[in-house]
């Protein structure tokens, strides 16, 4: 029962330390949206980052207005003809408001426009469990929920030895297990989160981590790579066709954490 208690209490800590936009980020964000339809984009990223200046990419309560940020940065870039920074910026609003259906669209275009065409692999157990349905934040409050819940009824059995309560109790418990699951495996998808997106216009890929290492084959801005690690000012990448190779570390930047 103490179990219970101290998740539902760290998870509800984590709640408080996630705010949604305060009075002056609104008014910060209503300016970059008319910098963005004057078409001063530059200077609406610019805008619409320092919004994003205290976000915490660890947290998993961050509010859906960051969705909404990293979607109109996207935006941005994308007006801007930088398809690797939209790309990146998509790939986090996805994060926060998976199902927006204008995002979605956005994503799929930018893949068509792409010059590498290499798709990522679905991952079956992430479809799943729902983890590309709902954001981290809905997974995350849905176990602190049941968390909440199954300790009432434990607390509610533990005092009131009623027949109803044994119910309860155990239909919450397989709940809980079913969310723990859910969040489980969202945890992984997170933490495991290893992609990122090419910035530059072409990469060279290398078979080692110096400049002179034989030329492999080359990337484009925007292909999504997977990061494995870095050496010298170099970062090993993985295709998903199982390519991979060594290029410049600035080349590329990571979905996970979001570094504005």
């Amino acid at each position: 029962m103490r179990l219970f208690f101290i998740i539902s209490f760290l998870f509800l800590f984590s709640v408080s330390q996630a705010s949604p936009l305060d009075a002056e980020s609104d008014n910060l964000f209503f300016k970059a949206n008319r910098l963005y339809f004057n078409g001063d984009f530059e200077a609406a990223v610019t805008t619409y980052k320092s919004i994003l200046k205290d976000y915490k990419p660890e947290l998993f309560f961050n509010s859906k207005s960051c969705g909404e940020l990293f979607y109109n940065i996207g935006n941005c870039y994308f007006r801007l003809e930088k398809n690797g920074e939209a790309v990146l910026n998509y790939e986090r609003a996805l994060l926060f408001i998976p199902r927006d259906a204008d995002l979605k669209y956005n994503i799929k275009y930018l893949q068509d426009i792409i010059e590498d065409d290499i798709v990522e692999k679905e991952n079956i157990i992430s479809d799943i469990f729902g983890v590309k349905f709902f954001s981290r934040t809905e997974l995350a409050l849905l176990f602190c929920l049941v968390n909440f819940l199954l300790f009432l009824f434990l607390s509610l059995r533990f005092f009131l030895k009623k027949e109803w309560t044994f119910y309860f109790v155990n239909i919450f418990f397989i709940f809980w297990i079913v969310s723990g699951l859910f969040f489980g495996v969202m945890l992984k998808e997170t933490v495991f989160d290893h992609r990122a997106v090419i910035l530059e216009k072409e990469v060279d890929i290398l078979a080692g981590p110096d400049q002179r290492d034989t030329l492999l084959f080359k990337v484009h801005e925007g292909t999504m790579v997977h990061h494995e690690r870095d050496e010298s000012g170099f970062s090993l990448i993985r295709l998903s066709d199982g390519k991979r190779g060594w290029l410049i570390s600035s080349a590329i930047k990571s979905i996970m954490p979001a570094n504005n």
